[in-house]
C-alpha cells in the first residue's frame, strides 16, 4: 500500500471529478421540445404586445409595424424545425388578433 504516490491518488479524483463536470454540464442544458416551443410561442406574444403598447396611440404606424413584424415571425417560425406549418400558421393569426 506504501507503494502508491499521494500525486497519483489526487490525480485521479480530479479526473473523475472532471469527468463527473463535463457530463453533468452537457446533460443538463436540453430541455424537451415542447417546453422550447411554448418559450417561442410566450416570446412572440411578449414582443407583439410590446409592439402594440409602443404604437397603440399612432394606429398607421402600428398597422406597418404589426404586418413587418408578423412577416418576419411567420418566416422564422416556417423555418423553425420544431413548428410544423399549420402551427405556424395558427400562430401568426393568433398573433395578428393581438
Amino acid at each position: 500500500m506504501s507503494d502508491f504516490n499521494p500525486v497519483f491518488i489526487v490525480f485521479f479524483l480530479v479526473l473523475v471529478a472532471l469527468v463527473f463536470l463535463i457530463f453533468k454540464r452537457t446533460n443538463s442544458n436540453y430541455k424537451p421540445s415542447y417546453l422550447k416551443k411554448q418559450e417561442l410561442v410566450k416570446q412572440y406574444e411578449y414582443e407583439m404586445l410590446k409592439l402594440i403598447s409602443k404604437y397603440e396611440k399612432e394606429p398607421e404606424v402600428l398597422k406597418v409595424k404589426k404586418i413587418e413584424f408578423l412577416k418576419q415571425a411567420s418566416n422564422e417560425l416556417h423555418n423553425n424545425i420544431f413548428f410544423e406549418d399549420k402551427e405556424a400558421k395558427a400562430l401568426v393569426q393568433k398573433l395578428a388578433s393581438l
